[in-house]
């Protein structure tokens, strides 16, 4: 290289004016292509190039607490306009989405307040959101019984992660509700650790109240090959992640189970890659697994997922303009 190869895109300076739209701050992000708003305004660039690709399969990681604090309709309004093709979650952010589909809330609440005053008086906290116990209560008990229904329906038949929230999600009315979208959209919800959260509280009832032989039957194993059939069938791959963990190395495991390796990938995260964590892993540092393909088009935004991701979404959605559609896609 030359110098003059280092010396051939100037730094301009960020123009504010009232009445921007989030796309038009965006553009002055890019026009500087520096730092966080760099890299927020390539986030940008690839998943409108996402969404576009018809023939691009767009799976979601969903990892942190993001439902509690407020993206449960974002991600539902996604899945609905086919933006989503398969969401790998935590099972936690799942069953905060039925607390308020079942009638619970999360409130604003504080990370300075009191935690043995907060358990006086049954309220948990997550950082500075508040859940009432009531309102895992009652969602456990809602559970329950859809949980018996199930296995009553399945009459022995081991069930998918997948299979079990399409079943949860045919009985949800809200239409904010991500499980119910994604039974609507038939969009696939894969729960790869479902154990590591409330769902295993619901499930340990459930099986208290069924004769020893005929609990619900869940396999988490059963889902790879469901997964696996997914990108086999897709001609390209995307991954958007928000956190990262379980749900990030599932998607990125499949693409290097499958040989296909990821074609777009966007990863927000607050993570750091020194500690060897798969969060924090640099998406460089998967191409040696073969989990993204040299030529991807990547990034990776260091930053609060709550900030970036709705800026993310709102800019490609004015870039779209409301007349997009995004072609129907199978995944079953």
């Amino acid at each position: 290289m030359k110098r003059d190869d280092f010396l051939c895109q100037k730094v301009e300076p960020i123009e504010l004016k009232t009445e921007m739209t989030v796309n038009e701050l965006i553009e002055e992000f890019g026009k500087s292509q520096s730092f966080g708003a760099g890299r927020v305004s390539t986030a940008c660039d690839v998943f409108e190039r996402m969404v576009r690709d018809k023939n691009c399969t767009i799976c979601l990681a969903l990892a942190g607490a993001v439902v509690p604090a407020g993206l449960r309709a974002v991600i539902a309004d996604l899945i609905r306009k086919r933006f989503i093709d398969v969401l790998v979650s935590t099972g936690a952010n799942v069953f905060h989405d039925l607390i308020e589909a079942l009638g619970g809330h999360h409130y604003v609440g504080h990370w300075s307040v009191d935690d043995f005053t907060l358990r006086k008086y049954h309220v948990f906290r997550i950082y500075d959101i508040f859940v009432p116990e009531e309102d895992f209560v009652k969602a456990d008990a809602k559970l329950v019984e859809i949980f018996d229904e199930v296995a009553e329906e399945s009459r022995g038949n081991t069930l998918s992660t997948n299979e079990l929230i399409w079943k949860i999600g045919s009985r949800i009315a809200d239409p904010k509700s991500i499980v119910r979208a994604a039974y609507d959209a038939k969009v696939p919800v894969f729960l790869p650790a479902i154990r590591d959260s409330e769902f295993n509280y619901v499930y340990w009832l459930h099986s208290m109240r069924q004769p020893a032989s005929q609990p619900l039957k869940i396999d988490s194993f059963k889902e790879v090959q469901e997964f696996v059939d997914i990108v086999e069938r897709s001609v390209r791959l995307g991954m958007v992640v928000l956190g990262g963990g379980v749900p990030r190395n599932t998607i990125q495991h499949i693409a290097a189970t499958t040989r296909r390796g990821l074609d777009y990938a966007v990863v927000i995260t607050m993570d750091r890659p020194e500690t060897g964590g798969l969060s924090g892993s640099t998406l460089e540092e998967t191409i040696s697994w073969g989990k993204l393909k040299k030529t991807a088009e990547n990034v990776m935004v260091i930053g609060d997922v709550m900030v970036i991701f709705p800026m993310m979404v709102a800019a490609v959605l004015e870039r779209l303009g409301k007349d997009f559609i995004r072609r129907e896609r199978s995944n079953q």
